[in-house]
């Protein structure tokens, strides 16, 4: 029975503390609370989404890498028309792949090759309060909006010292179909 109880209060203090979205911050002499307040987060969070994706379309390197993690890990994952994919594993890889692609496509913010998007609201799971994942479709103009093509797509995030950042894309494209631009559900917009 002693040790019933026992499990039962372990479980208890272990629940208590899973439940609880308060974090302490400050050394042995100080300890400050600070509440994590998801709503807060996701909108700090998609704000950096949207402006990695606006800059990179407007082709302004300069913001777009300043919305990513230059870590090491971070990852950059895509599927091609042809069938294939590919990935960018480090920051320096990302940065190289991505310049490149703002150099050639992007450049003085004339994107010829998609000019809208439209994304639908995302799914957020935050691992603690320093990462996030989110998964949403999103719709993806032609040059001339008149077709978007759908992409399923990822974000993990991680919160840096100077706020939150991207370590991770992933967006596979559905490229054969395409969505008429009068049919995409107006709630979208």
């Amino acid at each position: 029975m002693k040790n019933c109880i026992f499990c039962i209060f372990v479980l208890f203090v272990g629940f208590s503390f899973s439940c609880n979205n308060v974090k302490k911050e400050g050394g042995e002499d100080s300890e400050k609370t600070v509440v994590f307040d998801e709503d807060l987060e996701l909108a700090a969070i998609m704000k950096v989404i949207e402006n990695e994706t606006k800059c990179f379309f407007e082709g302004n390197y300069e913001c777009w890498a300043s919305n990513w993690s230059h870590a090491e890990y971070a990852m950059q994952a895509w599927n091609n028309s042809d069938g294939t994919s590919d990935a960018a594993v480090s920051w320096e890889a990302i940065n190289k792949q991505g310049k490149s692609w703002i150099e050639t496509y992007y450049e003085n913010g004339k994107n010829v090759i998609h000019p809208d998007f439209i994304a639908t609201k995302p799914t957020v799971k935050f691992f603690g309060t320093n990462a996030a994942y989110l998964i949403w479709r999103q719709y993806n103009a032609d040059s001339e909006k008149k077709y978007y093509r759908v992409s399923q797509e990822t974000r993990l995030m991680e919160k840096e010292s100077d706020g939150w950042k991207i370590v991770n894309v992933s967006a596979f494209w559905d490229v054969a179909p395409k969505v008429a631009a009068d049919s995409i559900p107006d709630h979208l917009n």
